[in-house]
Order: C-alpha cells, then structure tokens, then sequence
C-alpha cells in the first residue's frame, strides 16, 4: 500500500510544475477527457479499450479548452500524459488506480503541452505605413 500510495503522489508531484503556467481550464479539460475516456473505453472493450479510451479523451479534452494556438500541442499531450497514466495507475493501483492515473496524466500532458505551444508562436505585427512622397522642385513648372 506504501508503494502505491507514494507512486501517485510522486505523480502528482511530477504534474504540478507543469501545470502552473497554464489555464485552469486545460488542465480540467485534459483530467477530465482522459478519466472519462478510460471509463467508457473499458466498459466497450477492456483494458486495451481503456488506455485507447484514455488517450481519445485526454486529446480531446485537452484540445476542447486550450488557447487558440495551442490546441494541436494539447491535444497531443493529453493523449500522451492520460495514456501513460492509464498504464502506471493500472500497475500501481488496479482499476481505480488506471482512472486516477488516465486523469492526473491528461490534465498534466495537456498542460505541458499547451505551455510548450507558447514557446514557438510569437506573433509579430509590422505596421505598414504609407511613404510620403516628397515633391521635388521643377524649374519648368513655374
């Protein structure tokens, strides 16, 4: 039970960088997509059914409320995180242990994911204005 219990929380401890510098929302969304992914996917089809049903919807969770750049970034890393929280919650702690892990590992891939979309996307505006044109001085125009 000790090894258990301290595999989950050094996952969590793990997630908690990364979802510092993300929204509330994708977080959530991520969390969310992947728990319920991996509860539908084991009813329909086991626990294959599960970790598939984890990474669908840890990437669509992740996708569904990241920012508007970010949404490819999260959706990979929701389905990335919830899947690799789905296998080490199914080692550590059963089937309760693969909810909690495709959860925890959705909501914080998705977190990484979107933060790591921040780093590469910089929006640059130049303004364009009109040149003046200068008249030059023409002796025959007098």
């Amino acid at each position: 039970m000790l090894k258990k219990n301290l595999t989950l929380s050094l996952l969590l401890l793990g997630a908690a960088p990364a979802m510092a510098g993300e929204t509330l929302n994708t977080i959530i969304g991520g969390g969310a997509g992947g728990a319920a992914g991996a509860v539908i996917g084991k009813q329909m089809a086991g626990d294959t059914g599960a970790l598939v049903g984890a990474a669908l919807g840890g990437a669509a969770g992740g996708a569904a409320t990241a920012n508007r750049g970010n949404k490819n970034e999260a959706a990979l890393g929701g389905a990335v995180g919830a899947l690799g929280g789905a296998a080490l919650g199914k080692n550590v702690a059963g089937n309760s242990g693969q909810v909690i892990g495709a959860g925890i590992g959705g909501a914080a891939g998705s977190a990484l994911g979107a933060s790591s979309g921040d780093n590469h996307r910089k929006e640059v505006h130049h303004h364009h204005y009109k040149k003046k044109k200068k008249k030059k001085y023409r002796r025959w125009d007098d």
